[in-house]
């Protein structure tokens, strides 16, 4: 006994020690580098050196709704909290997508083809009012600005200029100018690049695909639009009793305190002029929005506009409002309100369980049936005709709330860090409200079509590397939803959020990296996870269980071909009528076994046993169903 215990404790180190040395091969030199300097940590923690910079901004902009053109004028105070001295600042100027000769992964029509940003007067000083811009230099989307002088640590810089762009009319990439005076504008203001500990400046270019990773940032923003056009934005609204009318002030303040969903105008209003006090003149509308990621804003002229407000966290009593805005002859928007609201509340309480951060969630619509696009506070949706397909849209664009602004993910390197997470979180509403629509099963459909494809790379892939959109696609939010699903499928729900909570709350605010997931989840749930993530997330096993042999005392060998660790369903049809329904949760391939078995009730003759459903992907069903040969007993 002594030495059948001493050889299991053996075969358990060796194990433990095979595991820990291919993740430790998995690290890049950057995230070891990172562990080195304390800027980060091995157990998920932000190091005790960790740092991150920020900017406040001050923005004037005014649209031209005729001319479809914005212009500005903004300063910015960038505040360089990290150790380095930066010899050069990076700006991202988005709008150079449209310009003529840049790459893009986007398909853009030829009249909105542009000469880009035009951009003049730039200044930059530093805190004594010194002039310290040097040289400049414009490469696709980033535009280089070398200073005189270096930017030192916990030194600022103050950095101004005059820009506009045209508005894009018919290739609507996440923004744009939809008609019917309807504007949606994001990626719009020349915005710093993310310095961080693992890449120093992110000078990444936007060719369309890959979306966020910014700083946590304060705002400050006006926005002058023609008569009669109104403006929702990211942030809380500081003029509104200036501008709307007595009777519609009133109205905004009761929603803000009510559970009841309140109509606050119609387009019917808008066109009678009972909304705003002043129709003659352009208005201009002050935002202030503090330590978000991005600010966005919606202009429109004519518009129905419905809200009401929750309690999101029950400890302080703090409320959320919610709202829809939408025109006429919309489909599904006139019951978005209800869904909105349903979604907040969900997320606030359910999963990801976590109070919703912010003082308002407006979901817009830009008027076509399609498609979708988050940012803090604002959610720029698409009117599908298909009612459950608006429910799973609306819920996805607001539960990227957490992911990548609550948390400050790297979108631009690893999208499934935030698509995945609204992939998966949506199959809670979806199943809550339309369970015959059978969300999950899509997921893993989708999913099953690409596992084990030549076209498949890995979730560590990075995503800005991917050219093809069903890759990126499948990558970002299809293989990741699902690792998601059957990690909570194994831990069960009170472990598995206790290991989200842990990655969410010590990474709030921050910029985490796939490694701090990793890690805070293992910390979180007290389990060694590696053997999952490492098939999952670096290696490309796909997705293929079949039956492999059924001995004569009923026991079912089951093979993993494909090396994903899955879910394992059975069920028995035995001799006698009955049947049974076995399941073993991804747990089954924690120790690394390409086989296990699954014994059926030894009492009972098997007559056929079939493997899966649809909610488990399978690329080769062909070796699902076993059938008993009686003549030869097997």
């Amino acid at each position: 006994m002594k030495k059948f215990l001493l050889l299991t404790l053996s075969l358990l180190f060796i194990t433990i020690g095979t595991e820990a040395q291919s993740w430790n091969r998995m690290i890049p030199k950057e995230i070891k580098e990172a562990y080195r300097k304390g800027t980060r940590s091995v157990d998920g923690l932000p190091g005790v050196n960790y740092w991150q910079n920020h900017s406040d901004y001050k923005i004037n902009a005014t649209l031209y709704a005729t001319a479809s053109k914005l212009s500005g004028h903004e300063t910015v105070v960038y505040h360089n909290e990290s150790p380095d001295t930066l010899t050069y600042i990076v700006f991202r100027m988005y709008q150079n997508f449209y310009k003529k000769g840049n790459a893009r992964s986007w398909k853009i029509a030829p009249s909105d083809i542009t000469n880009g940003v035009d951009y003049h007067n730039l200044k930059i000083t530093n805190m004594a009012g010194k002039d310290v811009f040097k040289d400049k230099s414009e490469l696709a989307t980033n535009l280089m600005v070398k200073l005189a002088e270096p930017l030192l640590p916990n030194d600022s810089l103050n950095l101004e200029m005059d820009w506009s762009f045209h508005i894009p009319q018919k290739s609507w990439n996440r923004m744009g100018n939809y008609g019917k005076n309807n504007f949606m504008i994001g990626y719009w203001y020349p915005q710093i690049a993310v310095y961080d500990d693992i890449d120093g400046w992110d000078r990444t270019d936007f060719n369309g695909v890959t979306e966020f990773y910014n700083d946590f940032n304060n705002y400050d923003v006006t926005i002058v639009v023609p008569p009669g056009y109104m403006v929702w934005a990211t942030g809380t609204l500081q003029n509104g009793e200036e501008l709307y009318k007595k009777k519609i002030s009133k109205k905004i303040d009761e929603a803000y305190k009510s559970d009841e969903i309140t109509t606050l105008f119609t387009t019917d209003d808008c066109r009678s002029k009972k909304v705003l006090k002043n129709y003659q003149v352009s208005s201009s509308w002050h935002f202030i929005a503090q330590y978000v990621t991005d600010f966005t804003f919606g202009v429109n002229k004519e518009v129905n506009w419905q809200g009401s407000s929750l309690v999101v966290d029950t400890i302080t009593g703090r409320r959320t409002f919610v709202d829809v805005v939408y025109p006429d002859s919309m489909i599904t928007f006139p019951k978005a309100a209800e869904w909105c609201r349903w979604s907040v509340n969900y997320m606030s309480r359910e999963l990801p369980g976590v109070p919703y951060p912010y003082p308002h969630m407006t979901s817009w619509s830009n008027g076509r049936r399609t498609g979708g696009m988050e940012s803090p506070m604002m959610a720029n949706d698409g009117d599908p005709t298909s009612i459950p397909s608006a429910q799973g849209l609306f819920f996805h664009e607001i539960s990227h709330s957490y992911f990548p602004f609550y948390m400050g993910t790297n979108e631009r390197k690893y999208a499934w860090m935030d698509e995945g997470w609204a992939a998966y979180l949506t199959n809670g509403i979806m199943e809550a409200m339309a369970p015959d629509y059978n969300y999950f099963q899509r997921l893993s459909s989708t999913f099953e079509r690409m596992s084990g494809s030549e076209k498949e790379v890995t979730l560590m892939t990075l995503s800005y590397l991917i050219s093809d959109w069903t890759t990126y696609r499948s990558q970002a939010y299809n293989r990741s939803s699902m690792s998601y699903a059957y990690l909570r499928d194994m831990l069960g729900d009170t472990l598995f959020k206790k290991g989200l909570h842990t990655y969410m709350m010590r990474w709030h605010g921050r910029h985490p990296m796939p490694y701090d997931f990793f890690a805070s989840m293992e910390a979180g749930t007290g389990r060694s996870l590696q053997w999952y993530f490492l098939p999952w997330f670096f290696e490309k096993d796909y997705a293929d269980l079949g039956i492999k042999k059924v001995t004569l005392d009923n026991k079912i060998v089951v093979q993993n071909y494909g090396g994903l660790p899955l879910p394992v369903k059975i069920r028995c049809y035995y001799t006698d009528g009955s049947k049974e329904d076995i399941y073993q949760t991804a747990m089954v391939w924690k120790t690394g076994e390409s086989a296990v078995i699954v014994k059926a009730n030894p009492d009972k003759k098997i007559d056929r046993i079939t493997l899966g459903d649809n909610n488990i992907p399978d690329i080769n069903e062909e070796n699902n169903n076993f059938k008993i040969d009686v003549s030869n007993g097997n």
